[in-house]
This record gives structure tokens, C-alpha cells and sequence, in this order.
């Protein structure tokens, strides 16, 4: 059996890639720095608005400002890391098309094509409609089931399963 997927990436995409690496690969380091967020919000906000009620109108301003800036750094999380994720992807790729074939990965586009063997991914994770394969715990292909052009889409899971030899963990 063989897939295939043809896709640009939307930032949908790199937003579930996010949401993923972050409950999984960055569980703890991203609970702490957005507990950290919390944390400091709670102090600033409060600070700020007991400032303004003493008179001092620009300090309670700045203190408030940065609580809300904090707590909206902290909420926006996923999001601001899939911004940051979209700036790295090369430029001008086109269209990639992405073949599963049954010793490999084949991804192509404008810029060129890569060859990655079943075994290359430490991991496989299915998330909002979308199967993210793991090179290392920073770099994946995202495999959206809505851009799947060969294939059918129900028994991908499964045999994405066997080819790589490890358990699709889903992710909510």
C-alpha cells in the first residue's frame, strides 16, 4: 500500500505541531514557563490596580501593562510558537508532496526532495485530524488526513503503526 499527501503548510498545521511537541516533548518546560507567566500576572495585575488606587497613576499603569502582556504571552502560547515555527520553514517550497512508500518517507518540493527511512522517527503522534512524525524532538512532518490524494485515510494510522514499529499516540 502506498500514500500520498500533497500540502502546503497552513498555520493550522504548525499550530497542532506545537500543541503536540508541547504536551509531549516539552511537557515540563513549558508547564513551568507558563506557570512562571501565571504566576508573575498574578502579582503585576493586582500590583498595578493597588498602585493606581494609591495615585500613582504611571508605575500602576506599567505594572498592569505588563500583567496583561504577561498573561497574554502565557495564553497565546501555542500560538506564538507556531508564528515563530513558520518563519523557520524554507521559503518558496510550493506545493510539497509527501509519498509513504514501504521503506520510506519521500518528501518533494521546489527546493528539492529528502528520503527519510521508517526508522529516522523517534516518534508518532495523531492530533486534530493531522499525523506528526518525529525526526528529533524539534523537527517533524505534519500529514494532514484532509490532503491525502493516494491512500485511504482510515487505515493510515494503523499502517503508520507498523512501518514504524511504534504505538500513533493520540493527543488531544
Amino acid at each position: 500500500m502506498r500514500f500520498q499527501f500533497k500540502l502546503t503548510y497552513a498555520f493550522e498545521d504548525l499550530l497542532v505541531l506545537n500543541r503536540v511537541v508541547r504536551k509531549t516533548y516539552r511537557r515540563w518546560p513549558a508547564r513551568i514557563s507558563r506557570g512562571f507567566g501565571f504566576f508573575l500576572c498574578a502579582l503585576c495585575v493586582p500590583l498595578g490596580i493597588f498602585l493606581l488606587y494609591l495615585g500613582e497613576v504611571f508605575t500602576g499603569f506599567l505594572d498592569l501593562l505588563l500583567g496583561l502582556v504577561i498573561l497574554a504571552l502565557t495564553i497565546w502560547y501555542d500560538r506564538i510558537n507556531a508564528w515563530a515555527s513558520r518563519r523557520l520553514l524554507l521559503k518558496d517550497t510550493g506545493e510539497i508532496t509527501v509519498t509513504l512508500e514501504e521503506d520510506g518517507l519521500l518528501e518533494q518540493s521546489l527546493k528539492g526532495e529528502a528520503f527519510y527511512p521508517y526508522g529516522a522517527f523517534i516518534g508518532g503522534f495523531h492530533c486534530r485530524g493531522r499525523y506528526l512524525l518525529f525526526l528529533d524532538k524539534k523537527h517533524g512532518v505534519i500529514l494532514p488526513e484532509c490532503a491525502v490524494t493516494a491512500g485511504d485515510p482510515a487505515a493510515l494510522g494503523v499502517w503508520l503503526t507498523e512501518k514504524l514499529g511504534k504505538e500513533i499516540t493520540e493527543v488531544r
